[in-house]
C-alpha cells in the first residue's frame, strides 16, 4: 500500500471508532429534526418567525426544481462548512501536540494535507451511506404500515438525476477547493486566536454563498448571480442552485465547473505549498510576505 494509502486508512479508521462520529451520525441528525418539529409549532403562532424564515419568493411561486435546487444548495454549504472545520481542527490537533513532526521525517506535508482532506470526505461518505440506509428502512416501515401513494414516476424524473449528478460534481469540487484552504488555515499557526481568524473568514465566504443561493433560485439571470456562480469561492453553492434549477445555459454550468476543478486544483497546489511550509513553525505569526515567500517554493 503507498504512503497515502496508509494515512487515509489510519485517519479514516480513527475517525470512525471515535464518539463524535457516532454522535454525529445518529443523535445530531435526530436532534435537527426535533429542532425543525419545534421551530415549525412556533412558526404557527409567530408572524415574525414566517416572515424571516420564509425564502425569497413562496414556495407556492417556485418551480419544483427551484425547490429541489434551493434545498441542494443549503445542504452543500452546509456540508462544505462541516466537513471543512474538520479537516482544520484535524490539521491544528497534529499541529499542536507536535506530533506532525515525526510525520514530517516520512512524508511530505502536500501528501498528509490529501491524506486528512480524502479520509475525511470517506468520513462523510459513510456518514451518508448510513443515513440513506437508515431513511430507506424508515421509509420501508412507513409504507408497509400507512401503504401510501407513491408518484414514482415524478420520483424517477430525468430532472431529478441530473440534479443529483450536478450536485455532486460542484460538492466534489467544493470540497476539495476549501478543504485544503481549511488545512492551509490550520496550518499556518499554532495561536488559536490566529486560526479562528481565518477559518472564520472561510465560514463567512459560506454563509454569503448560502444566502446569495436563496435569493439565486428565482434570479438566476441576475448579473451578481451569475458572477457569483463564476466564482470558485461561491461558485459550488450558486452553480450548483442555477444547475438544477435549469434557469441559466447550460454552457453556463459547464463553465461554472470547469472553471471549479481547475480552481481546486490550483488551491491544492498553492494550500500544499503553505501548508508543507508553514507546518513546523511555532509561534511565528505569519506576513503576507511569508505567504508569498511559501508559494514561490517549489
Amino acid at each position: 500500500m503507498s504512503q497515502l494509502g496508509i494515512i487515509i486508512k489510519n485517519e479514516y479508521l480513527t475517525d470512525i471508532r471515535t464518539k463524535s462520529f457516532w454522535i454525529g451520525t445518529f443523535i445530531l441528525p435526530l436532534l435537527s429534526v426535533l429542532f425543525g418539529i419545534f421551530v415549525g409549532f412556533m412558526m404557527e403562532d409567530s408572524e415574525l418567525l414566517r416572515k424571516t424564515s420564509a425564502p425569497t419568493a413562496s414556495p407556492e411561486d417556485m418551480s419544483g426544481m427551484q425547490v429541489l435546487g434551493m434545498m441542494m444548495g443549503i445542504f452543500l454549504a452546509m456540508f462544505l462548512m462541516i466537513y471543512g472545520s474538520q479537516i482544520f481542527n484535524k490539521v491544528k490537533k497534529e499541529k499542536c501536540n507536535r506530533i506532525v513532526e515525526i510525520l514530517a521525517t516520512s512524508v511530505t506535508g502536500r501528501m498528509m494535507m490529501l491524506g486528512k482532506i480524502i479520509s475525511v470526505a470517506l468520513v462523510g461518505l459513510t456518514q451518508i451511506i448510513i443515513w440513506m440506509i437508515s431513511i430507506v428502512i424508515i421509509g420501508y416501515m412507513f409504507v408497509v404500515v400507512f401503504s401510501p401513494v407513491i408518484p414514482w414516476n415524478e420520483l424517477m424524473d430525468s430532472r431529478i438525476i441530473f440534479a443529483v449528478m450536478w450536485c455532486i460534481l460542484f460538492f466534489v469540487g467544493g470540497y476539495v477547493f476549501f478543504g485544503s484552504l481549511y488545512a492551509a488555515c490550520g496550518a499556518m499557526t499554532d495561536k488559536d486566536n490566529e486560526n479562528q481568524t481565518y477559518m472564520t473568514a472561510i465560514t463567512f465566504i459560506l454563509l454569503a454563498s448560502f444566502y446569495i443561493g436563496q435569493f439565486a433560485v428565482t434570479n438566476a439571470s441576475n448579473l451578481f448571480v451569475t458572477i457569483c456562480s463564476l466564482v470558485p469561492f461561491t461558485s459550488p453553492v450558486i452553480g450548483c442552485i442555477n444547475a438544477i434549477t435549469g434557469e441559466v445555459p447550460l454552457y453556463q454550468s459547464i463553465l461554472s465547473i470547469v472553471l471549479l476543478y481547475v480552481s481546486a486544483y490550483l488551491s491544492v497546489v498553492f494550500a500544499g505549498k503553505i501548508y508543507t511550509s508553514s507546518l513546523l513553525l511555532k509561534g511565528k505569526k505569519l506576513t503576507p510576505s511569508d505567504i508569498i515567500l511559501f508559494l514561490k517554493m517549489k
